[in-house]
């Protein structure tokens, strides 16, 4: 008999199999799709970059669960390697946001653009505290 946490976490891998079957589904149809070539040339970029972004966390977590496996494995040893695959990812989103700020399609109205502003202030602050102490 399992317990309801046991129900819970096979319903939850169930569910997110179901959502990978059909986003694998859909991926192949939007290929088809790309490959008319109608589409703009930045959406790509972007979409590029998610599916780049998404290829190397689904590698990380994949190779996780098979050091997890593994008796000996040490899991932790992925960390830093989507540490990398998140300042690749910010690094990209940075140059696009300031290729929109000087199309001006973001501006002072744009929706969480204050918010914007203090988490890179503060990201600012911590990685000149980093490199002047690896300097």
């Amino acid at each position: 008999m399992s317990t309801p946490e046991q129900d819970s976490a096979q319903g939850s891998t169930t569910s997110i199999t179901a959502r990978l079957e059909a986003t694998t589904s859909e991926l192949h149809e939007l290929e088809e799709l790309v490959k008319s070539g109608k589409l703009d040339s930045r959406v790509l970029a972007e979409f590029r970059n998610a599916v780049d972004h998404i290829r190397n966390t689904t590698w990380a977590v994949q190779k996780w669960i098979g050091l997890s496996d593994q008796s000996g494995g040490d899991p932790f040893s992925v960390l830093p390697i989507m540490s990398a695959e998140r300042v690749k990812r910010a690094t990209q989103i940075s140059s696009d946001l300031s290729l929109d700020l000087q199309s001006i399609e973001v501006g002072i109205d744009t929706p969480g653009i204050v918010d914007l502003f203090n988490a890179v202030d503060d990201l600012h602050r911590r990685l000149t505290a980093l490199l002047k102490h690896e300097t």
